[in-house]
């Protein structure tokens, strides 16, 4: 299904290490604006230690909100790559730069030849599931805790070929 963010919306490849502590501050305030608290560091941390893995896609929003995608390579299935972290700056939320980034994921996800990209949300999370949804991705399997927060994380996935 095709995406069609607005032009005006500036993506740029993520550099390591100097873009990792922009991302885990952009993770941790949008995760404080969703739910009000946070553990700050160890969500922070979370976001960090992701880019010890196998990157498919590290891509940075610079204009006109800040946000950033990680997507990672190295899953059971070969071709199958996974969308890690994909967050906007709450300041952004709404014009059009999680979409941006998200298509930006799918193309370079493609263009790197794997045939599905999977995703898990919050299974609550109404405003990012519609996003997924409106881009093809569709759920499977049944919710499971998520390991630092403990609410239901659903799979969502999008074939690719």
């Amino acid at each position: 299904m095709a995406m069609n963010p607005p032009a005006e919306i500036t993506i740029r490849a993520g550099v390591m290490p100097n873009d990792i502590e922009l991302c885990a501050n952009i993770w941790v305030r949008a995760l404080a604006s969703r739910d009000g608290t946070v553990d700050a560091e160890a969500m922070a941390q979370r976001v960090r230690s992701a880019f010890k893995n196998p990157i498919v896609r590290f891509a940075v929003a610079t204009s006109p909100r800040s946000g950033f995608a990680l997507v990672e390579s190295g899953r059971d299935e070969p071709g199958d790559a996974y969308l890690h972290y994909i967050a906007v700056d709450p300041d952004g939320v709404g014009t059009g730069v999680g979409t941006a980034l998200l298509a930006d994921s799918i193309a370079h996800t493609r263009l790197g030849g794997f045939t599905s990209l999977t995703l898990e949300v919050r299974a609550t999370n109404i405003r990012a599931i519609a996003v997924y949804t409106r881009a093809g991705f569709i759920p499977f399997g049944t919710p499971v805790a998520h390991p630092l927060a403990h609410y239901p994380m659903q799979s969502y996935c999008l074939a690719l070929d």
